[in-house]
């Protein structure tokens, strides 16, 4: 059922009359015994999936009817997460899709600087829906961003884009290299003078 949408449950039964009905929800009573073997929800939303019960009576006795359950989709908004991320050239990438609330689970894809991403030998997309790079390589940075689709409304939302900055080791390497090259001779200098 969808969000915002009418529903009506009604509860069939046969007996001597008057029948009565009352009604539960998980477990809740929420109405008492009456003649209306309808229970109205004007406009769904999510606080009204569980299972629901009616419970007929009449002066011979009482049953308890099978529950059914009612299932609302919906989708909520993504949660904020990680913005940036920095990776090593040559080193993996994990980008974890960002949260989103939905029922029933979305289906996700991932898309950088405006381009769906298809797996591929390199690329992988887990079962939470967790990008993987293997071995970044330069061409790898971007904006990384999912888009969720529920397919029982049709709703879609768009995640905030994380960033993706493969930092080339080659420059630490050299400056390192300087280092040490200046550190070794100012032990030289230094030994020489003493």
């Amino acid at each position: 059922h969808l969000e915002r949408n009418r529903l009506v449950l009604t509860c069939m039964a046969e007996g001597s009359w008057p029948l009565e009905f009352k009604w539960i929800h998980n477990d809740t009573e929420i109405t008492r015994f009456s003649l209306e073997y309808r229970y109205l929800i004007p406009s769904l939303d999510r606080s009204h999936a569980g299972f629901y019960r009616c419970i007929v009576r009449n002066r011979v006795g009482a049953l308890l009817q099978r529950r059914t359950e009612v299932q609302v989709a919906y989708m909520g908004s993504f949660e904020e997460g990680e913005r940036t991320q920095a990776v090593s050239q040559g080193e993996g990438a994990v980008i974890p899709a960002p949260r989103i609330r939905c029922f029933p689970q979305p289906q996700v894809t991932w898309f950088r600087d405006g381009r769906k991403i298809p797996p591929s030998s390199r690329i992988a997309i887990t079962l939470d829906n967790t990008l993987v790079i293997l071995s970044t390589v330069a061409p790898d940075a971007g904006r990384y961003y999912v888009q969720a689709v529920n397919d029982k409304n049709g709703e879609n939302k768009t995640g905030q884009p994380i960033t993706l900055s493969p930092v080339i080791i080659l420059i630490f390497n050299i400056f390192f290299q300087y280092c040490k090259s200046v550190l070794f001779c100012v032990c030289v200098c230094v030994y020489i003078i003493l």
